[in-house]
């Protein structure tokens, strides 16, 4: 077991990093777990207390329960279970399921529409008498970007054109600060979430590249969220283009500046066995 999967319950976390910007909106509720775990009957409150029920694509308002056995068949498995019962399986004192429960709360309708999307492609492997031990390209892009996602909103398409050709070190470093008026990088992925408790130099997330306008950067932190959920379960249901792991773009996260408190200095962004040139693939980027 890593030390990451050992980190102690903090119900303060949210304020250790800027990683955690996405959920700041949970902090207050979060705090109020003091001294120990939440159980699962604290985390489905967090549910109900949500204000609008948050609904799979089948209609069925998500709740959580208990970790179940080794599952038998299709209806048993992770995802169709979620998408026909609700019923999200969750494991107590475990950073990883809890971050999943938190990015339902704060991206519903993407969750929503990973969820269905990754069930209907296994339904159809299991219709179809396909290989059920080997997971279709698109579902495996989903579970890249539900556990590992990111979504960079930017207004110039310059530097979306510096991370598609990972010139890394011009872009945090040499347009730094454009970087803050210009371009945000929100976290989406959970296990992502739970690599922030303990960052370290390595940790790649695989982003949607959101061009936006100007106008989205004087939004406030809900408003962007809300837009950033919106946008991306119409992509990710609709567009063609995300049907592939490929579809998504490296990014080596810790290059956001003050994402490490190491990454001021020049010399960081000079170590390229984390920024890594690669080759440069066809994205899809969506439009404005």
């Amino acid at each position: 077991m890593t030390k990451r999967l050992m980190y102690p319950w903090n119900p303060q976390f949210v304020s250790a990093s800027r990683m955690f910007d996405p959920l700041t909106s949970l902090a207050e509720k979060l705090g109020g777990f003091k001294g120990s775990w939440p159980s699962l009957e604290a985390c489905q409150a967090l549910l109900s207390e949500h204000g609008e029920p948050i609904l799979t694509q089948n209609g069925t308002p998500v709740k959580i329960v208990a970790q179940g056995p080794h599952p038998v068949g299709l209806e048993e498995q992770y995802a169709t279970r979620i998408y026909l019962t609700g019923e999200i399986q969750t494991r107590t004192e475990n950073w990883h399921d809890f971050f999943q429960l938190l990015t339902w709360l704060i991206f519903p309708k993407t969750k929503a529409t990973i969820n269905a999307v990754h069930h209907h492609a296994a339904k159809a492997r299991y219709s179809d008498e396909l290989d059920n031990e080997h997971r279709s390209p698109i579902e495996n892009m989903l579970s890249l970007f539900d556990e590992g996602g990111a979504i960079i909103t930017c207004s110039d398409e310059s530097l979306l054109h510096m991370i598609r050709g990972f010139d890394w070190k011009n872009l945090f470093w040499w347009h730094r600060e454009m970087l803050s008026s210009a371009m945000n990088c929100t976290i989406f992925g959970h296990a992502l979430y739970e690599k922030a408790l303990t960052p370290y130099i390595g940790m790649t997330a695989n982003c949607v590249l959101l061009p936006v306008d100007t106008a989205f950067f004087i939004k406030t932190l809900p408003e962007k969220i809300k837009w950033i959920d919106e946008r991306l379960a119409m992509l990710l249901l609709n567009d063609p283009g995300y049907r592939t792991p490929q579809a998504l773009s490296p990014f080596p996260i810790l290059g956001m500046p003050g994402w490490d408190p190491l990454n001021k200095h020049e010399h960081y962004y000079d170590n390229t066995a984390y920024f890594r040139p690669g080759r440069t693939r066809n994205r899809p980027i969506d439009p404005v």
